[in-house]
């Protein structure tokens, strides 16, 4: 009967100090919300600052992802993921070492360049090599270089790239930027060309025309302009065209060569493992999108860099806000925690006061800048700017991503955390005895 009457003992103990610790949270959210509302203005402020320092993150966060990811998704179209080029990593052994045939102690004052022109030699058999390893999607041959066109007495140098349309189509999509004609048009004429839309406004061109194509050490060709595209990416469609491999590398003076083969991953974020492993394969350097695209992508980077010391240095400064606004309310309050402590409040609960307060202004001003960084968002994508640089868009490019909104409140919470910390230590501190002394206060 003892041992049932001290486990009964021992429950209603345990139900007491669970109706204890139950009051004492309710008295802190008490407490801690009746400050809160005797300093209205005060606290607002504090929350302005936290507000403005999330709108401007969710903002700045969406124009500088929206532009990078606007160039990424149009260059990772229309360029490959991987470009082999004709530059071989294990270079021939001089003339008298090749004529020896073995190590030849002496050194070649000039070798003639013309003697051997730069080519990728087997390109089929690498080609169909590629299209065998798990990380590619596609492999096209392809030949590449400069050629002046000219049409109507005007005359402007382009970046002309031979290609087999079936081939090419499969590593880079070219349909889908076809403005005007039709990219097939270019697989069954003899003489069709594609250009950019920038090549065919400077030069006044309509589907139809014929320009004249010329480049040193080639023939001459007269081709027509079966289609015109528009990757809108400006730099691109200013310089580019594309023509059959053949004629290519007629004009160019390069009878059966080609000079790169562009390969597409099936993951773009694989571009430096697979040149890594193609050049080891193959003998043959092979440059990754990220490391020919590496100045316009270091600029974004450098962008997003700039933006967050901006929004953290703003977020810092609502942090201060919280800080003063809290240190304010401790130093107004004095006599008041001073009651609390002799009416029982323990030192944990006076700290749980100011840290709920920073908390609660936090949350608050972090969901009130979620909600006008999205209305922010929605109206700078319908505000018209003409924009044409890197990228070319009609309105500002804008690329909202949920996780924005959730590191807003986090960092929010953060810094509403830490700014109440100082405070919250020094509230608790504080000392009925001294208070009564006239010592504080």
């Amino acid at each position: 009967m003892a041992a049932v009457a001290n486990a009964a003992d021992r429950r209603a103990e345990v139900r007491r100090e669970r109706r204890v610790a139950f009051a004492d949270v309710r008295t802190v959210w008490f407490i801690a919300l009746r400050q809160l509302w005797e300093r209205k203005l005060l606290n607002g402020i504090a929350i302005g600052g936290v507000v403005l320092g999330i709108l401007v993150l969710i903002a700045m966060n969406g124009i500088f992802s929206g532009f990078s990811m606007k160039f990424t998704m149009a260059i990772l179209k229309i360029s490959p993921h991987v470009i082999v080029f004709d530059t071989e990593l294990r270079p021939q052994p001089s003339i008298l070492a090749r004529h020896e045939g073995t190590f030849v102690a002496t050194s070649v004052a000039h070798e003639v360049p013309s003697d051997r022109q730069a080519r990728i030699k087997r390109p089929s058999e690498i080609v169909r090599a590629l299209q065998q390893m798990s990380e590619v999607r596609a492999a096209a041959p392809s030949l590449a270089g400069m050629a002046l066109i000219e049409y109507g007495g005007k005359t402007k140098s382009i970046d002309i790239r031979g290609i087999d349309v079936d081939a090419q189509q499969n590593v880079t999509p070219l349909n889908q930027f076809v403005k005007k004609g039709s990219l097939g048009a270019l697989a069954v004429a003899t003489d069709g060309i594609v250009v950019g839309s920038g090549v065919a406004a400077d030069l006044g061109l309509h589907l139809g025309d014929v320009v004249h194509a010329a480049a040193p050490g080639g023939r001459p060709l007269d081709l027509k302009v079966v289609a015109i595209i528009e990757a809108e990416i400006p730099p691109v469609d200013k310089v580019r065209a594309y023509a059959l491999l053949r004629n290519v590398q007629t004009l160019l003076g390069k009878p059966d060569i080609v000079s790169r083969i562009e390969v597409r991953l099936w993951d773009e974020n694989q571009g430096f493992a697979a040149a890594e492993r193609i050049e080891r394969m193959f003998g043959y350097d092979a440059e990754p999108w990220q490391e020919t695209n590496g100045n316009f992508l270091a600029i974004f980077a450098m962008q997003a860099m700039i933006g967050r010391f901006i929004v953290a240095a703003i977020l810092l400064v609502g942090g201060f806000g919280i800080l003063a606004v809290q240190i304010m309310i401790v130093l107004q309050k004095t006599r008041d925690i001073a009651i609390l402590r002799s009416v029982g409040l323990r030192r944990l609960d006076i700290l749980r006061i100011f840290l709920l307060q920073g908390l609660i202004i936090a949350l608050i001003g972090g969901a009130i800048g979620d909600l006008l960084g999205k209305l922010a968002l929605i109206q700078l994508a319908k505000l018209p700017v003409k924009m044409e640089g890197l990228v070319k868009s009609d309105t500002f490019l804008i690329h909202e991503d949920p996780s924005f909104y959730v590191y807003g409140v986090v960092f929010a919470l953060v810094v509403g955390v830490f700014a109440s910390l100082l405070p919250a230590i020094r509230g608790s501190r504080v000392e009925p005895v001294d208070v009564l002394r006239g010592q504080i206060g």
